[in-house]
C-alpha cells in the first residue's frame, strides 16, 4: 500500500488520522513559514539601533508566538533602553517587511493545509503576528484561497500561551475544539493549544515531530 502523502508514516505519526478533524489552525511564523530567522535578524538590528543592545538569536526563539509588544516588555526588562514601544515595534515591522518577499513556506506543512483544505477541512491561521504581516505573506504564496479566517496579534487581549487565539479562529469557523487540530511550533503556542484543550501536532523547522492530544 502507498505511504499517505501527508508525510505523517516518516516522522512516526503514522497513526495520526488527520481526516477526522473538522478545522485546522495552524499558527503562521516558524510553522508555516520559515520566516524566524528575518524576525530574528529585525529584532537584532532594531536593538542593536537602541544602545547597541546585543540581542541573542534564542530570545526571539523562545518567544515564537508572543506579541511584538510582549517581547518588546520583555527586552526592557532584561535591560534594552526602549524610549516607546510602539515606536520599536513599529521600526522593527519595517525591517521585517523590507525582506519579507525572501521568506519561504514550509513544503510539508503546507501540503498538510492544502490536503485538510481539499477533504473540505476550515482552515485557519492563529498569529501572535500583525494582521497586515499575516495578510500580506499569504498574499505572496498565494495561499489567501485556502484560508478560511486568520486571528492575528491585533485581534485578542490575551495572547499565547493562553488559548484565545485559537479559540476564536474556531469560533468562528463554527467549529468545536474536540474537532479541531493546532499545528504549531512555538512554546508559547504548544502550551495555548494545551490551556485550550486542542490536539496539538508539533513542527520544528518544517518536520512533523510530535502529537499532543488534548488533556
Amino acid at each position: 500500500m502507498a505511504q499517505p502523502s501527508n508525510g505523517l508514516a516518516g516522522n512516526g505519526l503514522a497513526g495520526l488520522d488527520l481526516t477526522r478533524y473538522r478545522a485546522l489552525v495552524f499558527d503562521l511564523d516558524g510553522t508555516l513559514i520559515d520566516s524566524m530567522p528575518y524576525h530574528v535578524r529585525a529584532w537584532q538590528q532594531v536593538a542593536q539601533e537602541h544602545d547597541g543592545f546585543v540581542l541573542e538569536p534564542d530570545f526571539i526563539y523562545q518567544r515564537g508566538g508572543f506579541s511584538s509588544p510582549n517581547i518588546v516588555r520583555d527586552l526592557i526588562a532584561a535591560g534594552c533602553k526602549v524610549p516607546s514601544v510602539e515606536a520599536f515595534v513599529q521600526r522593527k515591522v519595517e525591517l521585517y517587511r523590507a525582506h519579507m518577499a525572501e521568506v519561504p513556506v514550509f513544503d510539508q506543512v503546507l501540503q498538510i493545509l492544502k490536503e485538510a483544505r481539499a477533504r473540505g477541512a476550515k482552515i485557519g491561521i492563529g498569529t501572535g503576528t500583525q494582521r497586515i504581516n499575516a495578510v500580506d505573506i499569504l498574499k505572496q504564496h498565494h495561499l489567501s484561497e485556502f484560508i478560511d479566517v486568520i486571528v492575528s496579534g491585533d485581534d485578542v487581549q490575551k495572547h499565547k500561551p493562553e488559548p484565545d487565539t485559537f479559540l476564536k479562529a474556531l469560533e468562528q469557523v463554527n467549529v468545536a475544539p474536540k474537532d479541531a487540530l493546532i499545528v504549531e511550533d512555538g512554546l508559547p503556542g504548544i502550551q495555548a493549544a494545551a490551556n485550550g484543550h486542542l490536539d496539538c501536532l508539533v513542527v520544528d523547522r518544517g518536520n512533523l515531530v510530535r502529537f499532543i492530544p488534548a488533556h
